[in-house]
């Protein structure tokens, strides 16, 4: 899968957009990951530049709701590289607290950077690609389908991306493909903290909920990222990666 394509992963600079983001550089791909956190995305951006080559790695700091930040990034995608052709939206945050408690500010900072950027960097991306085939590729949570306890805005944004990702798969086709990535318990960061992964009762009690036996791997992520890259007659789908946590 070594070429010329130009991938962009937003929230790249961390978890599993870093990785994803690690494995196109070594394929050649042009990657432009964009980032909030300035010290992971220096880290990161280093990572990827022994990785590849620096003429095809760039980093850009971006709200990925704020119009304007997200259109001067994509301006300077284009700059750097001439195109782009694969969005990975997976920039995203938590703010968790029971619902009786919860601010209007916790509901809007994370509706705004799931749902909102989801919508954002999709159509900005759809403005500077308008000529080459592309493909969308949006982040969804099981939970999003479940719910979960102290999660109304998290799973009400991740519900709304599996709709969010039918509708733009109906008006894009044929030229722009969009899927959904739903990963289950991989070890990143976060999913770590949440299910106190690094005690033993904690590890014991998560796998005990996957079928497969064993928490996800960064490489499952990256595998399935590539699945949907190749799955050239498939869009508006969803593609579960969570070792059978999850089954629809």
């Amino acid at each position: 899968m070594s070429e010329n394509r130009v991938i962009v992963i937003t929230g790249g600079s961390s978890g599993l957009g870093a990785c994803i983001a690690k494995n196109f550089a070594r394929k050649g791909f042009g990657v432009c990951i964009n980032y909030i956190i300035d010290a992971d995305a220096e880290a990161t951006y280093a990572e990827l530049v022994e990785l590849s080559d620096e003429s095809k790695i760039m980093k850009y700091k971006a709200d990925v709701a704020d119009r304007e930040q997200v259109h001067a990034m994509f301006d300077a995608i284009i700059e750097q590289f001439g195109r782009v052709d694969i969005l990975l939206n997976t920039a995203g945050i938590n703010r968790d607290a029971p619902f009786i408690e919860m601010t209007d500010a916790q509901w809007d900072a994370v509706i705004g950077a799931h749902l909102k950027g989801h919508f954002v960097c999709s159509q900005e991306y759809v403005f500077h690609n308008t000529e080459n085939p592309g493909l969308i590729i949006n982040l969804g949570a099981a939970c999003g389908q479940v719910g979960r306890k102290n999660g109304a805005n998290f799973c009400s944004a991740k519900g709304a991306i599996f709709a969010f990702t039918k509708c733009l798969a109906l008006e894009l086709a044929p030229r722009i493909r969009v899927n959904c990535m739903v990963p289950g318990s991989v070890q990143t960061r976060e999913v770590i903290e949440r299910y106190d992964l690094e005690t033993d009762e904690g590890l014991a009690k998560e796998i005990a909920t996957l079928p497969m036996g064993r928490l996800g791997e960064f490489e499952d992520v990256i595998h399935m990222v590539e699945c949907i890259i190749g799955a050239e007659f498939t869009t508006g789908a969803n593609f579960y990666v969570n070792g059978g946590q999850l089954m629809i």
